[in-house]
């Protein structure tokens, strides 16, 4: 594919230092490019790469500096989103996966009153109970389990080793990851007088809605009665934890190592960062950006950026950690005032 074709595929609005008919065989990263190679720049800190890369073409923002370019460097495809226009090049690019033949393996176990579509694949060794119903085109891979009364609807994949217990249902093109468990019991439990703690049957479901992507390990608790809910386009990473009677909005997106507590509600297209957590009976307003490690541990009813433990609004905890690095210095000042003013003080008894 040549630079203009390629530019039309990810809707580059303008072209810069290329003719348009230099080939384009590959994607790398900016720090690895090699002749042939398509790269971006998504962040202005990797802008210092641009003199330096060897890769034939960056996609790039309009507001990319353009004291980089140097007139003999690489072409710049300038884009809206370089996120975007970087994930269109790679899926010209990266293997395709063919997707396995549709059917039942033979070492597969089917409950005879299951419903399977007969476009669905099931994979080796899966299981699929009673009553469960599959739809067109999903793919259960080798090892997954679909409990009693699940529902898969069309266009879904279950990777290896996930477990999808009784009466889960799940919408149109849902990605469960290898090793991720849907509908386990929540956390519950009574403590007794005698120190010892009493299980709260845990008796609702797990509802994931169309679009909804999950990593791999990641797990998601049955609600204790009702549901807990992974609303339309919501994307989790792996190791993330999700509790009973949790709702997460549409199109949030968490990272790894995150967990919500019980009965917590995010908005619709929150951004949680990696290790963020979040006590119960709380909630989150839309537009919510939680970053990497933080506590929430009370109600946020304004969109913007959230960091810290507590998490406390983001200015405010950049000022505060501006505050910290400078007191090792103000110790030492006030060291030193309390030594003069000490000394004053044996002056003037003195005198």
């Amino acid at each position: 594919m040549n630079i203009k074709a390629l530019a039309e595929h990810v809707g580059a609005f303008s072209i810069e230092q290329s003719r348009g008919d230099e080939e384009i065989t590959c994607a790398t990263g900016i720090e690895d490019g090699v002749p042939g190679a398509v790269t971006f720049i998504g962040n202005p800190l990797y802008e210092r790469f641009l003199a330096s890369t060897k890769a034939t073409a960056v996609i790039a923002s309009e507001y990319l500096n353009a004291t980089h370019a140097t007139g003999s460097g690489p072409a710049i495809l300038r884009v809206k989103n370089p996120y975007e226009g970087f994930a269109l090049a790679l899926e010209i690019f990266s293997p395709k996966r063919e997707k396995p033949p549709k059917g039942i393996h033979p070492t597969a176990v089917i409950i005879p009153d299951a419903e399977i579509h007969a476009d669905a694949h099931i994979g080796p060794n899966a299981f699929v109970g009673p009553r469960a119903k599959i739809g067109a085109n999903t793919i259960v891979r080798h090892g997954a389990y679909i409990g009693a009364d699940a529902e898969i609807g069309e266009d879904c994949e279950i990777h290896p080793n996930a477990v999808i217990y009784d009466r889960m249902i799940l919408g149109n093109r849902v990605v469960v990851g290898a090793g991720s468990v849907i509908g386990f019991d929540g956390f519950g439990y009574v403590p007794m007088g005698d120190g010892s703690y009493r299980k709260i049957p845990q008796i609702g479901i797990v509802v994931l809605e169309d679009d909804v992507e999950i990593g791999a390990n990641t797990t998601i608790d049955r609600a204790t009665v009702a549901e807990t809910r992974i609303c339309k386009g919501v994307k989790l990473d792996n190791l993330v934890q999700i509790a009973h009677n949790v709702e997460v909005g549409e199109n949030t997106v968490m990272a790894a190592g995150s967990a919500i507590a019980g009965s917590t509600k995010l908005g619709r297209q929150n951004i949680v960062g990696g290790q963020a957590g979040f006590t119960g009976h709380m909630q989150t307003a839309d537009h919510v950006i939680i970053g990497a490690q933080s506590g929430v541990s009370k109600n946020i009813t304004k969109a913007g950026l959230y960091m810290g433990s507590p998490a406390r609004i983001g200015r405010e905890m950049l000022k505060q950690e501006g505050a910290m690095r400078s007191l090792p210095e103000l110790i030492e000042r006030v060291k030193k005032l309390e030594e003069q003013l000490a000394t004053l003080s044996n002056v003037n008894r003195n005198s």
